[in-house]
């Protein structure tokens, strides 16, 4: 009785939280769940578009940012339908993250198109946290991609449908779909036969 009445309090706090959470968002579709607590920043929520039975697990971050100190972007996030993203994943744009349907991860990945400064003698003397935010491009995920724990994908890259991601990578470069990748930074290891 009381297992059951527990149970019946976390499905309506998670109902709740999701609406609360959802109104913050451009669009959540049917069926989607973010489970908290999950970490909302950036001045462009309303740009971050969630599609239908999506899950993203908890302790997540989601930032968007249209701007940081006197910089203006026009960034958007677009999840597609039936992701599911693990926990503590981090998902950040100042420019544009495009995921497609399907796609599954593991743990502790981060997806940013932006970088704080750029690797020269100019930046050096700033702190990291105040050097201007850079991006070398949008990032194009596929349909049906997986992404192993701790993958990190960087700016500019476009990964392919059906690609495989091997953990603790680091891509910095395109990936052609029906292929495996893995390593750091990572390379093609493996085309799948269709």
């Amino acid at each position: 009785m009381i297992s059951s009445l527990i149970e019946k309090y976390h499905y309506l706090r998670e109902i709740i939280y999701n609406k609360k959470i959802s109104k913050r968002l451009g669009t959540v579709g049917e069926g989607s769940v973010i489970v908290r607590p999950c970490l909302l920043q950036g001045g462009a929520l309303k740009e971050i578009h969630i599609g239908e039975n999506t899950r993203i697990q908890s302790h997540s971050v989601l930032e968007c940012w249209d701007k940081f100190g006197d910089q203006d972007f026009a960034p958007a996030i677009t999840i597609g339908s039936n992701c599911k993203i693990g926990e503590y994943s981090h998902i950040t744009a100042c420019n544009r993250i495009t995921i497609g349907n399907g796609m599954l991860t593991g743990r502790f990945i981060l997806i940013t198109d932006n970088s704080h400064g750029s690797l020269c003698l100019d930046n050096s003397s700033i702190p990291p946290i105040k050097r201007p935010l850079v991006s070398k491009g949008e990032i194009v995920i596929g349909n049906n991609v997986w992404l192993g724990d701790k993958v990190t994908i960087c700016g500019g890259v476009h990964i392919g449908d059906n690609v495989i991601i091997g953990a603790n990578s680091v891509v910095t470069r395109d990936i052609p779909a029906n292929s495996m990748a893995a390593g750091i930074p990572a390379r093609v290891i493996k085309q799948i036969s269709l």
